[in-house]
């Protein structure tokens, strides 16, 4: 009898197990920006759903910031991209050179003038360190981050700045668009971030923003910690202290697509960064009573970073319980989208977009569990070299 129960409770529990890995699998995916929308419809919010009037004439002084690290084949253009900005108020330009050797620093220092400042460490401070520094520096009452290599489409300065003439605005992320023809994991991502991006702007409740295009109230800068400074913990600082942070879709940057393995790279030294982010965040949020943005953290990034074991354990439990015909059928898809993803790796980019959506999730989910497999072994990284390979994010 004993046995007989114990038989039965196996498969219940299997598919206890395959019912909580595909909830939490799709949670990120499919619930999330599902609950957003039908919250929107319920509570009639549509405004605020990604434009702006750049026109408004508010035009607060404003200071951009670029983190640059061996630069030299870029950086002359930016500046004259940020010098070209229709904006009525002040633009005050200041590049911080993480220890370049190539150049970067003379190129700066012979277009510096008013506008134009350099900042030079001698030692590797990572990005987050020369931002702090670039901070210290800074006049305007609204700080523009963006990357060396990105370019702003006309009046992109003007459109960040705009949503601030609402005092209760802590944060403007904006459009980070792909500069090139081809399609990549990093582009597909991007479209899908936009989507949850413009939902949660209509409760200003954006979640972290894109390093190469996002403003910030300089009153509103809050590291971490003195070693802190990334896109993600600013944008979420305000938020926690009570400002909304929105999206502006007419605030657009174009910067190049890394090609898929500088974009695992990248993004395995992103998560490996960020996840301590979530947990600080996290910390403070609660203590501030945020259970809601604690809560969007766990679903909008935790849960995100971790997908891919979740798809693990439904594919595994899935193929355990093929003796009853539903998990059959769901077996069948299950292998579906994994041979996709290995078709897709193949194809190396041959496939039409829509089917390497399987390669793309993998790629993404095994740079974040290799991201923080690093991080639980005490290898996780600070510094970044130039290059897509490693852009803000």
């Amino acid at each position: 009898m004993q046995d007989s129960a114990r038989m039965y409770n196996k498969p219940c529990m299997m598919e206890s197990v395959f019912w909580i890995c595909a909830v939490l699998y799709l949670l990120p995916y499919a619930l999330y920006p599902a609950f957003l929308s039908l919250l929107s419809l319920v509570l009639g919010r549509k405004e605020r759903s990604g434009s702006f009037d750049g026109d408004s004439g508010f035009t607060p002084d404003v200071s951009v910031l670029i983190a640059a690290r061996n630069e030299a084949g870029v950086i002359a253009d930016r500046i004259a991209n940020l010098r070209g900005q229709d904006y009525g108020g002040r633009i005050e330009i200041l590049v911080g050179s993480d220890a370049s050797d190539d150049g970067t620093d003379d190129i700066v220092r012979s277009l510096e003038s008013g506008d134009v400042k350099l900042y030079r460490s001698d030692t590797r401070l990572g990005k987050p360190g020369i931002l702090q520094k670039l901070v210290a520096m800074a006049g305007g009452e609204i700080l523009v981050f963006t990357d060396a290599d990105t370019v702003f489409a006309p009046g992109t300065v003007a459109q960040l700045a705009a949503p601030f003439a609402d005092p209760g605005t802590g944060c403007v992320d904006g459009s980070r668009r792909n500069s090139l023809s081809t399609s990549s994991c990093e582009s597909t991502y991007w479209k899908y971030e936009r989507m949850i991006k413009v939902l949660c702007s209509r409760f200003g409740a954006v979640l972290g923003a894109t390093g190469a295009v996002f403003a910030l109230r300089r009153s509103l800068f809050r590291p971490l910690t003195p070693k802190r400074a990334d896109d993600f913990e600013l944008a979420v600082m305000p938020r926690i202290e009570g400002y909304r942070c929105v999206y502006n879709d007419e605030a657009i940057a174009m910067e190049p697509t890394p090609d898929d393995s500088r974009q695992f790279r990248r993004m395995t030294r992103i998560v490996s960064w960020m996840f301590t982010s979530a947990l600080l965040l996290m910390a403070r949020a609660l203590g501030r009573g945020r259970l809601l943005l604690v809560l969007q953290i766990l679903v909008h990034k935790v849960s995100r970073w971790l997908a891919g074991l979740f798809l693990a354990g439904a594919t595994v439990t899935a193929f355990l319980l093929m003796r009853d015909p539903v998990f059959v059928v769901v077996s069948c898809a299950l292998a579906l989208f994994h041979v996709l993803a290995i078709l897709g790796a193949v194809a190396g980019g041959r496939l039409p977009s829509k089917l390497m959506l399987p390669y793309y999730f993998w790629l993404m989910n095994a740079a974040s569990l290799t991201g923080l497999l690093r991080l639980v072994t005490g290898s996780s990284i600070e510094t970044w070299d130039s290059g897509p390979a490693d852009g803000g994010g």
